[in-house]
């Protein structure tokens, strides 16, 4: 090895005792190996898989806007579902085409699924959250519940 350059493994040498002389380097490798195999591996899955949509939360006076981009969804694709204090848009689009050749016709089909949760700091009121969707942008419309102030004595 070059004096000028230095082992980055020489360091997990010195963890020991010196009168113990294992060579860890093989086993470091190994795990930077396998690190580096789940890395790529969970970035392969989260393009193929985990699919999700721009998304952005507008806030006013008195309501909250759910802004979220979904081009090419039109509104039997979509599906918003109110849990507590969270918004599920969920797009759902299935595709089938047919090709005719000379030989044979070539059917094939698709299905395309993405979905985003959307967080807020308040339980959403079911009945009055609005929803449109223009040119591939979905806006929700969450109206801000009135906070109303009560002081709470301590007893002794």
């Amino acid at each position: 090895m070059d004096s000028g350059k230095k082992d980055p493994h020489s360091d997990k040498k010195k963890v020991f005792p010196e009168n113990w002389n294992i060579d860890f380097t093989p086993l470091q490798e190994f795990v930077d190996r396998m690190d580096n195999l789940f890395s790529r591996s969970f970035k392969s899955f989260q393009g193929q898989v985990l699919h999700d949509f721009p998304a952005e939360i507008i806030e006013k006076d008195k309501h909250i806007l759910v802004k979220a981009e979904v081009p090419g969804y039109s509104r039997k694709d979509i599906q918003i579902e109110v849990i507590g204090n969270q918004i599920k848009i969920t797009l759902h689009k299935d595709e089938s085409i047919s090709l005719q050749t000379d030989k044979e016709t070539v059917h094939k089909k698709s299905t395309q699924r993405k979905e985003r949760i959307v967080t807020l700091s308040f339980n959403i009121p079911k009945n009055s959250i609005t929803a449109t969707l223009e040119n591939g942008i979905l806006m929700i419309n969450i109206p801000k519940q009135s906070i109303s102030s009560h002081i709470v004595d301590i007893n002794d």
